[in-house]
């Protein structure tokens, strides 16, 4: 099975699905050689298909996938190609458990601080409404403690989904809108943050913003 074929397969599970896997004999063969999983015993969903996808791989080999799957990512970033980015993303998504192993193994820590595919998919499956796909990090980043430090950033993509959905209601209601209306029409105690949801709601192709005056005017694509 080829990598992107594997990627689209494993990429986009239910989170509520019930594995095909044997859970028991699966989470005894691996609960021995897991050095990142916490306390807890519980495979989440997309982890078990992930790890399935990818057996019999030399933990090298998925270091290597993630680092050029990684540039890719990067060069959609800078070219505003947002498909690319959240699919590159999604692979990247899917080597992390075998990134940290490696870094555990090679260097005896995992000392790498910023995630890109992380970073970018909650911003773009938020402004896109896709809930699915962030649970799937959410779980990704709950069941690996080396990716804890990214559980506020889980927290704030749930909030921009729901701030994303009231944006484009309103605005679609209101043609030409003014963000300054906007601000004081939309229920949220971070004003930044509804600033911040129109900036990525223009960039993934569902606002589109013009300046008249001084006035920076609204509307849906």
């Amino acid at each position: 099975m080829s990598f992107f074929k594997k990627l689209f397969d494993f990429a986009h599970p239910k989170p509520t699905q019930t594995s095909k896997l044997n859970k028991k004999e699966y989470t005894t063969s691996i609960q021995a050689k897991s050095t990142t999983s916490t306390k807890t015993n519980k495979i989440p969903e997309i982890i078990a298909q992930y790890r399935e996808a990818y057996k019999g791989q030399s933990l090298k080999n998925l270091n290597d996938q993630y680092f050029d799957l990684l540039a890719k990512l990067q060069d959609a970033d800078k070219k505003g190609e947002i498909s690319n980015l959240l699919m590159y993303s999604q692979g990247n998504l899917g080597l992390l458990e075998f990134l940290i192993k490696f870094n555990i193994k090679e260097y005896g820590t995992f000392r790498i601080k910023t995630i890109p595919a992380i970073d970018k998919a909650l911003i773009y499956f938020a402004v896109n409404g896709n809930s699915g796909q962030l649970k799937n990090i959410r779980e990704i980043v709950y069941y690996l403690k080396e990716l804890h430090s990214y559980k506020d950033k889980v927290d704030i993509a749930f909030k921009m989904r729901e701030l994303a959905s009231k944006i484009y209601q309103y605005v679609k209601a209101n043609p030409n809108c003014q963000l300054t209306v906007l601000k004081k029409n939309i229920v949220c105690n971070e004003t930044r943050l509804i600033s911040t949801t129109v900036k990525y709601m223009e960039k993934a192709g569902k606002l589109i913003r013009k300046k008249e005056g001084n006035q920076t005017l609204l509307n849906v694509v």
